[in-house]
């Protein structure tokens, strides 16, 4: 059978090298490896994995060419010496067992070499750096400010800069041809230059970074001669079928940096010097929290195409390009000859076998990337990679879907994704799963948040897809009661059914205009509308309820359309807590003409998001005029206004046509406590256990489906 995205499934050629697919698994760091740069078995089930699932190369991320020195990560791997050969050729064999080819990225991090800092030695650069306002600690718990500063509290740390004279740069150019001879050594098929991403060489390039007056700064030749050089004697050092390239800023997000015009002139450069193929990425503004998500884990989709193609047509080499790719988008850009080849960072570590399953027409199966930063934002709290979506990412080592030694009847209480989860997990493993939903469709509070965030909307969908493909019985609209429960007679029992709610003490919490998380998420569903009879007047309950018998309200998509038209929410709205779910739903409703404020008691908005992803909403919503206060408490609500007190002790009073509580949420482990009193081996997951949010309830869901 042919697949459905040939253009991406196609073969292809980088240089000497046959590629059985379009797909590559982007480079990225992971901090996986063992102490002082070594690659163990955690790192090298993580590559092999990938390789198993269908890509067509693997790239090893962000590999220290003279570790430690122009170290940026926790636990990066290391090329810097031989006796890191060893486990990097394991790596390699295991990556070719699975028929995919391995490459290795070169890496130095000047400018961002944080383990240099720490360690007392200078930052390696082009200039002198000008010191740009930082502007992300603001937006930080007190735990991620002393956890990102760890670094520099060490008695040895010195934040100084070393500017490359001639000494240097030949230092540099002979650490990069090393590391290039090791890697062949290794049997790895090629190598990339990083030349992108404020790291060594990015620097070099980068207008707003280099400052010299040299043949290393001022033209586009200048700023060019160090990739142009690094490239240039690799080649001749390991002959014309080594393959060679490297990953490049397409263009740079900052005021004065690397325009696109300046990448492809720099891509001429480094074709000029042997270069067989570039990999289009981009960077952002350092300085603010929009860098990462602007740069090269972009929250556009498809974010760098315009750029990458500027590059194609300035060079005869293949362009290779990451960037939010979905597969049908990248299959239409290859096959409209924008570029040659997709990279895949996110959506491998979502589900690494997406490419066989594309390849096996199976695109329903492919479990979505949420774009959530769950992964990049591990390495600024010193931790190993995981995946809000994927439990097994990260411990490939102590996680995997194997067979039960003995088959039972699970039932599994709640239909969100904990619940779902454990029960794909379950069904795998060869069990007969029964799951019990009380409302009429499946997702649980996920299915509600898809208004707001629309990736969600896709992971409640690839759930409901396993749910029919591995023959779950699932019903919905069913109370799970004890006497239920005991009428099924299941052998295990996974409690997942959401989390409670507590009011909290404040005057006026009743009245008509105040609405918890349960009725707005009634209010956006159409279900659970007697709930809000003293809420909403009776045309707009008449009105919800016909679009959730028309299933309009099924639909996030629609839900989202036309709610820009209407909503039954006033102007100004007011949330009092300023957690992950309020500032979604800010985000939404500013976008839809409303005036919104958030309370928190807290110094934090948005704590529970990952940083990379709270940093650029809490940009995004500061865009949109919402007004974040924290240290506020709340005194009292009044008909059409709220009163708190700030941090200076004021008292201070807002206008609010409806108000929104996002806390009071609360542990709901009644249910398991009374099937536990019955006799039954329960299991819990997800929100029941206290709000976990959709990587802590899909982790829960995979555990628990791993211990029925």
């Amino acid at each position: 059978m042919s697949p459905a995205l040939p253009h991406l499934m196609a073969p292809g050629r980088i240089g000497s090298l046959s590629l059985r697919n379009r797909i590559i698994m982007s480079p990225m760091g992971s901090n996986m490896a063992e102490s002082e740069g070594f690659c163990g078995e955690r790192i090298q089930r993580y590559y092999e994995r990938r390789a198993a699932g269908g890509a067509a190369m693997v790239i090893m991320g962000s590999v220290g060419i003279s570790w430690p020195l122009g170290s940026p990560n926790w636990r990066q791997v290391a090329i810097s010496d031989d006796r890191y050969l060893p486990e990097l050729t394991a790596l390699v064999e295991r990556v070719h067992h699975h028929g995919a080819l391995a490459a290795v990225q070169l890496h130095h991090g000047g400018l961002e070499a944080i383990n240099d800092s720490q360690a007392g030695r200078p930052l390696l650069c082009p200039s002198e750096p000008e010191h740009a306002e930082e502007s992300l600690t603001r937006y930080l718990t007190a735990d991620e400010i002393a956890t990102l500063s760890e670094p520099y509290q060490a008695e040895t740390c010195q934040v100084h800069y070393k500017v490359a004279d001639a000494e240097d740069i030949a230092w540099v150019i002979g650490q990069f041809v090393a590391a290039a001879q090791r890697a062949r050594r290794c049997g790895f098929d090629a190598v990339e230059i990083h030349a992108g991403h404020g790291y060594l060489i990015s620097s070099f390039l980068s207008p707003s970074v280099n400052k010299r007056s040299d043949a290393y700064g001022g033209s586009i030749e200048n700023r060019s001669r160090l990739l142009v050089e690094v490239i240039a004697a690799i080649k001749a050092e390991l002959g014309e079928d080594f393959p060679v390239w490297f990953r490049l800023d397409s263009h740079q997000f900052a005021a004065g940096g690397i325009t696109n015009e300046d990448a492809c002139a720099t891509a001429r450069l480094a074709v000029a010097a042997g270069a067989d193929a570039v990999h289009c990425s981009a960077d952002g503004d350092h300085s603010t929290g929009t860098c990462y998500t602007e740069g090269h884990s972009t929250h556009v989709p498809a974010g760098f195409s315009r750029f990458a193609a500027a590059v194609k047509a300035s060079v005869d080499v293949p362009i290779i390009m990451p960037g939010r790719v979905e597969p049908a988008a990248g299959d239409r850009l290859i096959r409209e000859g924008s570029i040659d080849f997709v990279t895949m960072a996110r959506k491998l570590l979502a589900d690494p076998d997406l490419p066989n399953k594309i390849q096996q027409n199976r695109q329903q199966d492919i479990r979505p990337c949420i774009y959530c930063y769950t992964c990049i934002s591990q390495i600024f709290l010193r931790r190993h990679v995981i995946c809000a979506v994927n439990a097994e990412t990260g411990f490939e080592t102590e996680r995997s879907i194997t067979p039960a030694a003995t088959t039972r009847h699970v039932a599994i209480i709640g239909g969100g994704p904990a619940g779902m989860e454990a029960a794909r997990v379950a069904a795998l493993r060869g069990h007969r799963v029964t799951l019990i939903e009380k409302a009429p469709r499946l997702g649980g509070t996920v299915f509600f948040s898809g208004a707001s965030y629309p990736p969600n909307s896709k992971l409640v969908a690839y759930l409901g897809e396993q749910m029919k493909t591995l023959a779950v019985d699932v019903r919905l609209n069913t109370e799970a009661t004890p006497a239920l429960i005991q009428q099924l007679a299941p052998e295990r029992v996974v409690v997942a059914n959401g989390c409670g709610r507590a009011l909290p003490d404040i005057p006026g919490i009743d009245l008509p205009h105040v609405l918890d998380g349960d009725q707005i998420r009634s209010l956006v569903t159409g279900e659970g509308l007697d709930a809000l009879e003293s809420k909403i007047d009776r045309f707009t309950r008449i009105l919800l309820a016909g679009a959730a018998l028309s299933r309009v309200t099924a639909n996030m998509a629609l839900v989202r359309q036309l709610s820009k038209l209407w909503m039954p929410l006033g102007k100004r709205i007011v949330f009092i807590g300023g957690g992950l779910v309020a500032v979604e739903l800010a985000e939404f409703l500013a976008q839809r003409g409303r005036q919104v404020t958030l309370l928190e008691e807290g110094g934090t908005f948005g704590r529970e998001l990952m940083l990379v992803r709270r940093w650029r909403n809490m940009a995004d919503i500061e865009a949109l005029g919402v007004q974040c206060l924290p240290h506020a408490q709340v005194l009292r609500i009044d008909s059409n206004t709220v009163t708190y007190r700030n941090s200076s002790q004021q008292e201070r009073t807002i206008a609010a046509d409806h108000i929104i509580l996002t806390t009071g949420t609360t542990a709901n482990l009644a249910l398991a406590d009374a099937l536990e009193n019955q006799g039954f081996t329960v299991h819990t997951a997800g929100d029941c256990n206290g709000v976990t949010y959709i990587e802590g309830a899909m982790r829960e869901g995979y555990l628990a489906g791993q211990a029925v």
